[in-house]
C-alpha cells in the first residue's frame, strides 16, 4: 500500500531509490618496468634491461581514456665506443599512447596497449641490424604490455 502525504491525505510522491553502489572510477595507465601503472609519468624507461632508451621530460598535453599525448625527449645511449661507455643523446619527440584495454582483475582500470613516438627534430642515426644498414624512422609504433614494455 502506498503511503499518504500527512497533510493532504493524498498519495505521497514516490521516493527515489537508494543509489546503487558507487561506480568504480575509471583510469587508463601506462605500466612501467616494475609493473606499476603510471598516469602521467615525467619519464619512462623503454628498455627495461639496461635503461639505454628513455623518454624524459614528458609534458602531458592531452589525455582521454583512449589516448594520451606528451612532448619530451628520447634519450638514447649512442653505445660509442660501447654501451657501457656511451653517451646519452637527446632527440625531441611527441609521444602518443593509444588503444586502451581493460586490465584483467582490476575493475575500472585500463591500460594503453600502443605507443607511437614521432621525432620532431633530429632523430637517431642509422644503425646496423643483421648486417643491414637501417635508417632510424621519423616515427615508430610498438605494442605495450599490461606489465611494461
Amino acid at each position: 500500500m502506498r503511503e499518504r502525504h500527512p497533510a493532504s491525505g493524498l498519495p505521497a510522491a514516490p521516493q527515489p531509490q537508494a543509489s546503487s553502489p558507487a561506480s568504480v572510477a575509471s583510469r587508463t595507465v601506462w605500466f612501467d618496468c616494475t609493473h606499476h601503472g603510471q598516469d602521467e609519468p615525467s619519464d619512462y624507461i623503454l628498455t627495461c634491461a639496461d635503461a639505454g632508451s628513455v623518454l624524459q621530460h614528458l609534458a602531458w598535453k592531452s589525455r582521454t581514456a583512449q589516448q594520451a599525448v606528451a612532448t619530451g625527449v628520447h634519450e638514447l645511449n649512442n653505445c660509442t665506443p660501447n654501451c657501457a661507455e656511451g653517451k646519452f643523446v637527446e632527440y625531441p619527440v611527441v609521444v602518443t599512447l593509444w588503444r586502451s584495454e581493460p586490465v584483467s582483475g582490476q575493475p575500472g582500470e585500463r591500460y594503453f596497449t600502443r605507443i607511437t613516438v614521432r621525432y620532431t627534430g633530429p632523430r637517431p642515426p642509422a644503425y646496423t641490424s643483421n648486417g643491414q644498414l637501417v635508417r632510424h624512422p621519423a616515427e615508430w609504433t610498438e605494442p605495450l604490455g599490461p606489465f611494461g614494455t
